[in-house]
């Protein structure tokens, strides 16, 4: 980091430009789009003469195929001189999603249940009073 920081004096100014440059090429392509789309774009770069668009979710891959001419369009106007003449979207999930698998409820015993039926009897809390004659419920019988 200190290296960085002491090149010619200006290392740190140049991180900024950078950063900015950056936070100009993502504004530029947002403003092309709806704001239900605009929200999953997270990064524009460019490779050879190709501009590409970085989602945080697949999902939004059609859609924003969809605006690829207006986008385009717009980097060609302001940066002519890349020449840029395809298209190209990378997906880069921000987190990894849990997917919940469906768990299927155990059967208890008729004794097992016949004591949860007791003791939603003896407990004062209304939640667990009902949780307790609900799972009751799911013997091995029924």
């Amino acid at each position: 980091m200190n290296s960085l920081l002491n090149q010619s004096g200006n290392g740190l100014n140049n991180i900024i430009e950078q950063v900015q440059l950056y936070q100009a090429l993502l504004d530029l392509g947002k403003s092309c789009l709806p704001h239900k789309i605009a929200q999953h774009l997270i990064g524009v770069s460019f490779e050879k003469n190709t501009l590409i668009c970085q989602l945080d979710d697949n999902l939004w891959t059609t859609p924003l195929r969809f605006h690829s001419s207006d986008l385009l369009s717009a980097y060609q106007t302001h940066f002519p001189h890349l020449k840029l003449n395809s298209f190209k979207v990378q997906i880069i999930p921000l987190a990894e999603r849990k997917v919940l698998k469906a768990v299927t409820m155990e059967k208890i015993s008729l004794t097992t249940a016949k004591e949860m039926q007791d003791l939603s009897k003896k407990v004062t809390s209304k939640g667990l009073k009902q949780a307790l004659k609900k799972l009751s419920k799911h013997t091995e019988d029924s």
